[in-house]
């Protein structure tokens, strides 16, 4: 392994260490970690450590390349994707990951990074593009500038990669305020896509809805 690379406890021991008393295993992982062979970074998390220099831990950029994997188990959302895609420009020190690397019941601070686990599957590209539509809706007014032809450029292609299918299980896996779904029937309507959105929305409710988007849409 080279410096700095993380180590999935439980899955090094189910693919390595199966014939090993799964106690035993852990138990051999704190021994190593006391006498520095490896690092522990959280819980069930482990890495190789920097030869000459003991108590550095991986950097931000080797971590989310650990929890993303390529985009194979994982993406980056919330600040970070919005400033990838050149929708916004600001300095964003702390990135929002979801992956399926870890098991976890709420949001881990790990290297710079706020981990969600979340079960989807990353490698279809509609998966990714309708996630990082419904969390571009969330977070959109939040900022003051917004590069507006950006903006548009990514409802364009959520529109025209628009799969209710894929919609729907994501759904299933993560709630979603009905303001954010009822922004997506908005945009889909405007746009002349069929769907059934109606289903998951109050029809005697007003819900809010983002400015910058609105000002696109009309």
């Amino acid at each position: 392994m080279r410096e700095g690379e993380i180590i999935l406890a439980k899955r090094s021991y189910e693919e390595y260490f199966s014939n090993m008393k799964e106690s035993t295993f852990y138990q051999l992982l704190a021994r190593l970690n006391n006498e520095q062979v490896i690092g522990k970074l959280a819980k069930g998390l482990y890495y190789k450590p920097y030869k000459n220099e003991v108590y550095k831990v991986p950097q931000q950029d080797d971590a989310l390349a650990f929890f993303t994997n390529k985009q194979r188990n994982g993406m980056v959302v919330g600040e970070k994707m919005l400033n990838n895609k050149g929708i916004i420009n600001t300095d964003c020190d702390i990135i929002d990951v979801y992956t399926n690397m870890i098991e976890i019941k709420s949001t881990r601070f790990i290297c710079g990074l706020n981990l969600q686990m979340l079960e989807i599957d990353y490698k279809n590209y509609n998966y990714v593009l309708t996630i990082e539509m419904l969390e571009l809706i969330e977070i959109i007014d939040h900022f003051e500038e917004v590069n507006k032809e950006k903006l548009e450029e990514f409802i364009n292609l959520f529109v025209s990669n628009y799969d209710e299918t894929i919609l729907t299980k994501i759904l299933l896996r993560k709630s979603y305020k009905k303001r954010v779904i009822n922004t997506i029937k908005i945009i889909l309507d405007h746009y002349n896509v069929s769907n059934e959105l109606y289903r998951y929305l109050n029809t005697t409710s007003k819900y809010e809805f983002p400015k910058y988007i609105a000002e696109i849409i009309n």
